[in-house]
């Protein structure tokens, strides 16, 4: 909860500092000299209002234009495709844990069973079972290939989303505009899986590393602040390097950290939902007994990959708002 509360002051701080940063880039009294006040976004003129309402009436725009794009329909499009592609790869990760020589079952279960609700245990124990029972190194090849594949067209219809968002088509090759999803989407999942390790089982891993070294004790308020530290920045990195290579643009590296900021805050918030409801409520999932994990999943999902879209929301309005002030203050044009 620290960590999260830290992000968004930090995503806010950063956000008003770069809306100052643009607005000393022109003079406003200059403009209004020009009878041009009409044509600058009414919030470049909000000098003295409340920031607050100027964040208000900003995020409205966001909405409005999410809204327009239809960018739910393509995080829709998205998860439905990574979601196909999350059984095989999975197979593919208990695959190679069972052909790994270090790790064992018995290994296993003593770092999984505490941190998972004991409704979840016996199905846990069962897919163990099953998995050192069986001999599936075989297929761990075609196994991935047919998930990095599947995956990729998840990761294609984000990049359709970016595209819709900054108003542009890629005339790119099908054939390489896969391929050159399957890497990106290689990024996202392991991307997906540090976050969910860090975010949702950070507490019980930093428990197990306690009791390992009990020295460690009075350092943990430190450790729990520099995982979450950590975790943001990644995301953060992860979340410029999708907004600047995937959409068919050229955007600036550090156009696009306002956005990924807010995205890294937005997955640190959905996490951390995920990770209460497991801690306090996941004995609760009584209607729909283990398939509770699976849809919460899908949920975490769907609702991040809406708030990468709306990161990229933000960055094309601070872009539109840049643009727009150095044609007004270059040619004296909107």
């Amino acid at each position: 909860m620290l960590f999260f509360y830290h992000s968004c002051y930090f995503s806010l701080f950063m956000l008003i500092f770069y809306d100052v940063e643009v607005k000393k880039s022109f003079d406003l009294s200059d403009i209004e000299r020009k009878g041009m006040t009409d044509r600058i976004p009414p919030s470049r003129l909000w000098k003295g209002q409340d920031l607050m309402l100027r964040l208000l009436l900003f995020g409205r725009q966001v909405y409005l234009k999410y809204s327009m794009d239809e960018m739910s329909v393509y995080a829709a499009q998205a998860s439905f495709f990574i979601i196909m592609a999350a059984f095989p790869f999975f197979m593919v990760l208990l695959a190679l844990i069972q052909v790994a020589p270090m790790i064992h079952e018995a290994d296993l279960l003593r770092f999984l069973l505490p941190a998972i609700p004991g409704r979840f245990q016996g199905l846990l124990i069962y897919l163990l079972d099953s998995l050192h029972s069986d001999s599936p190194a075989a297929l761990i090849s075609v196994t991935a290939l047919v998930a990095v594949w599947s995956a990729a067209k998840g990761m294609l219809g984000i990049e359709k989303g970016l595209n819709r968002v900054f108003g542009v088509t890629s005339p790119r090759n099908y054939i390489l505009r896969r391929a050159l999803c399957s890497v990106y989407t290689l990024a996202f999942s392991l991307m997906c899986v540090t976050s969910l390790a860090l975010l949702v089982f950070g507490s019980f891993l930093q428990e197990m590393l306690l009791k390992w070294f009990p020295a460690l004790s009075y350092l943990s308020g430190m450790i729990s602040l520099g995982r979450g530290l950590v975790m943001f920045i990644m995301l953060m990195i992860f979340f410029t390097a999708i907004y600047t290579a995937l959409p068919h643009r050229r955007l600036s590296i550090c156009g696009q950290i306002p956005g990924a900021m807010f995205s890294a805050a937005g997955w640190a918030l959905t996490s951390l939902a995920f990770s209460v409801y497991f801690r306090y409520f996941g004995t609760y999932a009584v209607t729909y007994g283990s398939l509770t994990a699976v849809i919460l999943f899908m949920l975490w999902l769907y609702v991040s990959i809406c708030i990468l879209f709306v990161g990229a929301e933000i960055n094309w309005f601070l872009l539109f708002y840049k643009e727009k002030i150095m044609s007004i203050k270059e040619n004296g044009l909107p």
